[in-house]
């Protein structure tokens, strides 16, 4: 890893503050660093960076095939692949809902890296808090661990199964390998996991509600504050985010784009 960076972690279970790095220019140094920054952290944030959308989109582009939303449709013309996330003062609520979640869960292949890029921030508030499903699963015991593993879930868009046509309907497994350092995680999220495979939604509740607890708990989230010029890189295949909305009458400017996994 390159030696120059000065590399913060933000709490035991996930997150980091990575200095250093200078966007714009994306050589295979820089995008090996990213890469081996999420592996270890799972969610970086990177200070000080001055990205217009096609740079956000091509920073992404290294890492894989850009998402395209299917409903959501506030990016440019000239660049549909980032989206502005805008919240205007008259705004009460925000773009991705108040409700802990990984983004694009919903599709097969589904959401792998989402990149956040700061533009307009308020002074205070509006942070963005994350969870390591990684840590939350290592804290179950063996056997809920076990049971787990031979689970699937389905995942649905928008909050709830059979609101959407077949396509925003898909199953995955309840829990994930992670490719490069093998640790288990969790992958199911409040926003999009409806039930288990071959459950009803009333026999699923229970024991998921249990899980989502357990990924709530503050000792597997972290908790990132913003500042104009921030990028926050996150990995949807580990991690669950919540965007805290508690900037009423405040302007507040961000651009997102979001990779997408290759199987």
């Amino acid at each position: 890893m390159n030696s120059k960076l000065n590399i913060t972690p933000v709490t035991g279970s996930l997150g980091a503050i990575v200095e250093g790095l200078d966007l714009k220019k994306l050589d295979g140094e820089t995008v090996t660093t990213i890469q081996q920054c999420l592996d270890r952290f799972l969610v970086i944030k990177i200070p000080d960076q001055q990205l217009d959308r096609f740079q956000l989109s091509a920073l992404g582009r290294k890492f894989g095939k850009h998402f395209h939303h299917p409903l959501v449709h506030n990016g440019c013309d000239d660049c549909p692949e980032v989206l502005e996330l805008l919240k205007k003062p008259q705004d009460t609520k925000v773009f991705g809902g108040e409700s802990w979640h990984a983004d694009i869960t919903w599709l097969k292949p589904a959401g792998y890296l989402s990149f956040l890029h700061g533009i307009d921030i308020p002074e205070v508030g509006g942070d963005t808090s994350f969870s390591s499903t990684i840590s939350a699963f290592e804290k179950l015991s063996s056997n809920l661990q076990n049971l787990l593993s031979k689970l699937n879930a389905i995942h649905a868009y928008h909050w709830s199964e059979g609101k959407q046509i077949e396509p925003w309907v898909v199953e995955h497994p309840v829990v994930r390998a992670h490719p490069t350092t093998g640790k288990k995680g969790l992958y199911i999220n409040r926003m999009f996991t409806t039930r288990f495979s071959d459950m009803t939604i009333a026999e699923s509740n229970p024991l998921l509600e249990y899980l989502f607890n357990q990924m709530e708990k503050h000792d597997v989230t972290c908790r990132f504050k913003w500042n104009k010029g921030d990028l926050l890189i996150w990995d949807n295949r580990f991690t669950l985010h919540y965007p805290i909305n508690d900037t009423p009458g405040i302007t507040r400017k961000m651009i997102r784009t979001s990779i997408m996994e290759t199987t």
